[in-house]
């Protein structure tokens, strides 16, 4: 009676390890999302490349299965490769290419040829990390799409990227009237 007992609860406590694994099909070059929560709300969400090796294509990755850009307690970042189930641990993961409407992906080869140069331009190289001007999102989609872009969409964080933009248009006008009027100011001051 116990075998029948055990066989169950083994079953029962598996299903749930699965559908944490967030079930996704992922393929290279896929931004990966893997949500940051606070009391059941997503404060941010860290991005990484999916680069697993079940996609057939080598870039140095090993058995790891995603590249980004992490640190551990301090400024400085590294770009590396890791495995998405130590990363993740038990946060929500999900495939977010959400600029793939604006960059068009015409050629797959061509784009496997971009995704795999700018693993290798970056790939084991550190940067100050910032969270508004150079955080893993702008690494993510620098290496997907070309450009860095940060709007951490769903998140706590996403209204102060918005007002971040919304301030350097403002501030940008301002500093062209004063240009305009009696003295220059120096660009230094349009960074936030």
């Amino acid at each position: 009676m116990k075998n029948p007992i055990l066989v169950t609860l083994i079953l029962l406590l598996g299903i749930p390890l699965t559908e944490s694994a967030n079930d996704t099909d992922f393929k290279f070059g896929d931004s990966v999302a893997i949500e940051r929560m606070c009391g059941g709300v997503t404060v941010y969400k860290h991005f990484a490349i999916y680069v697993g090796p079940s996609t057939g294509v080598d870039v140095g990755q090993g058995d790891n299965d995603i590249f980004h850009r992490t640190g551990k307690g301090c400024m400085v970042s590294v770009a590396k490769f890791d495995k998405l189930e130590d990363v993740a641990k038990t946060s929500k993961v999900s495939k977010d290419n959400y600029l793939d409407d604006d960059y068009k992906i015409q050629n797959k080869k061509d784009f496997e040829d971009h995704i795999k140069k700018g693993i290798e331009d970056t790939r084991g190289t550190r940067c100050i990390y910032r969270p508004v001007k150079n955080n893993c999102e702008h690494f993510a989609t620098k290496i997907r799409y070309g450009e860095p872009h940060s709007q951490q969409k769903g998140t706590m964080v996403e209204p102060v990227l918005k007002f971040k933009d919304s301030a350097k248009k403002v501030l940008a006008k301002i500093f062209s009237k004063i240009r305009k009027g009696r003295r220059s100011v120096p660009n230094k001051y349009l960074t936030i």
